[in-house]
């Protein structure tokens, strides 16, 4: 037996005898088919906080989908608290620009956002603020790269912030890795 799609398209699907509808299906993970789209990217910094406490990377989501972050690479060179906001808004200070790359060669597309570095970007005439803590990384000392995966990733919705902080004046080397994709359902 087979049912049509109910669109119009005329396209059928087959139920067989068991009732199951008969399926030939590929399975890919999400980070891979964003990939393929050409829609996958790492942010690379690597920046040093003026004083503690300071903000040191801002992102902006301007994606009419969902921006997510799968994790972060991090590596300080001495002892420090780096942590992560979600919901910061208001001015930069002194902020850079970031083009993140894209993890697909054959792909010509930028990341749709606000991607800023910088060494204070929350002082001087800067109102950024009002964002909550989401997670945080202790380094008792200077750290090789490690990888940190959000075990929830984050998702950011269009115009949607999220921020990384720094307790101590160390410098940070890290990659942010994240990708765009619009629900499928």
């Amino acid at each position: 037996m087979y049912i049509e799609d109910g669109t119009g398209s005329g396209n059928k699907a087959q139920v067989t005898d068991g009732h199951r509808l008969a399926v030939f299906a590929v399975s890919a993970t999400t980070e891979h088919h964003a990939n393929e789209e050409g829609k996958a990217y790492h942010m690379l910094f690597d920046q040093a906080p003026t004083a503690g406490d300071d903000c040191i990377i801002y992102i902006e989501n301007s994606f009419d989908g969902n921006m997510s972050i799968d994790g972060v690479w991090l590596s300080p060179s001495a002892a420090t608290e780096i942590y992560f906001h979600l919901g910061d808004t208001g001015t930069r200070n002194a902020a850079a620009d970031v083009v993140p790359t894209n993890c697909n060669a054959g792909s010509g597309r930028e990341a749709d956002g606000t991607f800023e570095v910088g060494a204070d970007l929350d002082g001087g005439a800067a109102t950024l603020a009002n964002g909550i803590e989401i997670e945080r990384y202790v380094f008792r000392a200077a750290a090789n790269s490690t990888y940190f995966n959000f075990e929830q990733d984050i998702f950011l919705q269009k115009n949607a912030t999220f921020t990384i902080w720094s307790s101590a004046i160390v410098t940070i080397n890290g990659t942010i890795v994240f990708n765009f994709h619009e629900d499928v359902l």
